[in-house]
């Protein structure tokens, strides 16, 4: 190949996107940030009929006459996560999604991410139903799903290259992430953070979107269902992996 035809294979190369996210991440983002648009748009009886309908509220399940439609005590507990209070809610978690999809996604393929994420959100919903029993409040937000991602993403960011010509990551065990000095500072960071998120919840209000505290009932449901999820599904998996936060 002659040094014409050199210099165009070279410009004709696209450069790489700066962010490299899997396409299930990118359309998750921009249903989330549509959703709020629209519901911000809409004004007030929008959001209004969007909490009514797709709020998570424990009262759903415990009065017997809880004004709500039809089938929204079973549904809520997944469609609460497609909500956000303000602009600050529904940016910061889409930025947690950026961060901890890529290596989940990566080791479980979509659908087992999808299954991961929704059972994470609707972890965080029967999590705040226990704690919340009977209470009107209202849990928006898809927190507990990040929160179930990041579980999932800690065997696979402190895990170990098998000595193999393959290279293939072997996620840590359950019992490894407390004997691993990263994986376990990094975990009890997170669950220093949420504690303290919980003392300052219990010293201001339970009423989740009215007050914008953090529901860390949801952030601890997700994340241990996320690390049980994660095993669970990873064991079936016989994908390579391509990306890792290392």
């Amino acid at each position: 190949m002659n040094t014409d035809n050199l210099a165009k294979t070279a410009f004709s190369k696209k450069p790489p996107p700066a962010i490299n996210l899997p396409r299930v991440v990118w359309m998750l983002i921009l249903a989330l940030v549509g959703i709020h648009l629209v519901l911000q748009a809409g004004g007030a009886h929008w959001q209004a009929f969007a909490i009514y309908t797709f709020a998570f509220i424990p009262a759903r399940l415990s009065l017997e006459h809880f004004p709500q439609p039809p089938g929204a005590a079973v549904w809520s507990f997944l469609t609460y996560g497609l909500l956000h209070g303000d602009w600050m809610h529904v940016l910061g978690n889409c930025l947690w999604l950026v961060v901890f999809s890529k290596p989940v996604q990566a080791r479980l393929g979509t659908l087992r991410y999808l299954l991961l994420l929704a059972l994470s959100v609707i972890a965080g919903a029967a999590s705040t139903l226990l704690l919340h029993w009977g209470e009107p409040l209202q849990l928006v937000g898809i927190s507990g799903g990040v929160s179930g991602l990041l579980a999932a993403a800690i065997p696979l960011m402190y895990g170990h290259r098998e000595p193999s010509p393959s290279g293939r990551l072997r996620p840590l065990a359950p019992m490894e992430i407390l004997r691993d000095r990263r994986a376990l500072t990094f975990s009890l960071m997170w669950l220093g953070i949420t504690a303290l998120t919980a003392t300052s919840q219990f010293l201001t209000t339970n009423a989740i979107i009215a007050q914008q505290v953090v529901a860390w009932e949801a952030h601890v449901g997700g994340f241990i269902m996320g690390l049980l999820v994660f095993y669970g599904l990873d064991h079936a998996n016989r994908s390579e992996i391509v990306h890792t936060l290392h």
